[in-house]
């Protein structure tokens, strides 16, 4: 049954103004001719407008908030680094040291297998390690190799041993951290040396033996010094096989305490080549708190990995 023509012109403009906002005052101005509608008063017409433009802000708003959700929803994960491109890295960046009397591991790229997942609570992500991973030894100045190991594309840790007599040291340690957001991201660069440099590996170690750890440095995301502080004990011997090899290792335990900027505990598990210090094995457990703006933000860390051959691929 057709309906009255001046209700169905009304109709359609209330249509158009209360559901249907991206429609153009030309398209409801022909729906209204086409139904035969009178000519709206100053106020009608007033009001119809108002209806309009109410909903594009309406509209808008919705769009913008969706799109900094979507790129939340839709974030991207780093993914593992492949081996050639740790190669590729390393040939760019080793230079010639000096020569020295210390028996440091062969410099190249090796690999580990291992698992790994880091966690932060807000904005709350995460993301996991490769489960094959490159690890370089560059050879410094003075004896010193740099060892570094990524964990995946935006994460990974580095550090500069160096030797004293029998002993070989930590000297400093370095790490990266991105977390993607969607829309945005966040790097942490963390930088650290130690003070006095931290004995790793020492000649004749025994059972039960501790060295002090202490680490001063900073994080490019928390302004201020932050403290690694803490025993490391030497747990006993171990034999393992690495690559159809057998290696005696150092089994060494460290247990660290963050405080400053960022507070927690840092619980590490290492086994060493007892001839050069070269890390075989390793596990890790990062419980850490760094105050914010929106409150505090809780990081968590867990891994383990092991080396699959003591001879590098490049």
């Amino acid at each position: 049954m057709r309906s009255d023509p001046e209700k169905s012109g009304d109709a359609v403009i209330a249509d158009a103004g209360d559901d249907s906002p991206s429609r153009d005052a030309a398209s409801i101005a022909a729906a209204s001719t086409a139904a035969g509608a009178r000519e709206p008063s100053g106020t009608e017409h007033r009001r119809r407008r108002w209806r309009l433009y109410v909903g594009v802000p309406v509209g808008l708003l919705v769009v913008i908030m969706a799109v900094p959700v979507a790129g939340y929803l839709f974030r991207s994960k780093p993914g593992a680094v492949s081996i050639p491109s740790a190669i590729r890295r390393y040939r760019d960046t080793a230079r010639a040291a000096g020569p020295d009397e210390f028996t440091r591991p062969a410099a190249g790229v090796y690999s580990v297998d291992g698992h790994g997942e880091e966690r932060i609570s807000a904005p709350p992500n995460s993301q996991q390690d490769g489960s094959v991973m490159p690890v370089s030894v560059q050879h410094l100045d003075h004896g010193c190799w740099r060892w570094r190991i990524d964990y995946n594309v935006a994460h990974w840790h580095e550090y500069d041993f160096c030797p004293s007599g029998a002993q070989l040291l930590l000297d400093s340690q370095r790490n990266y951290l991105k977390w993607d957001f969607g829309l945005a991201s966040v790097t942490n660069v963390g930088e650290y040396r130690c003070e006095p440099p931290a004995p790793i590996a020492v000649e004749h170690p025994t059972v039960g033996q501790q060295f002090q750890h202490h680490c001063v440095g900073t994080n490019s995301a928390a302004p201020g010094v932050s403290v690694a502080d803490g025993p490391a004990q030497i747990k006993g011997f171990e034999t393992l096989t690495i690559g159809g090899k057998k290696v005696l290792a150092i089994h060494q335990n460290r247990l660290e305490t963050m405080t400053g900027p960022q507070k927690g505990t840092i619980t590490e598990e290492w086994w060493f080549a007892a001839d050069t210090g070269l890390p075989l094995k390793a596990s890790r457990t990062y419980r850490l708190t760094t105050s914010s703006p929106i409150g505090d933000i809780d990081y968590s860390e867990n891994g383990s990995w092991q080396l699959s051959s003591t001879v590098p691929k490049e």
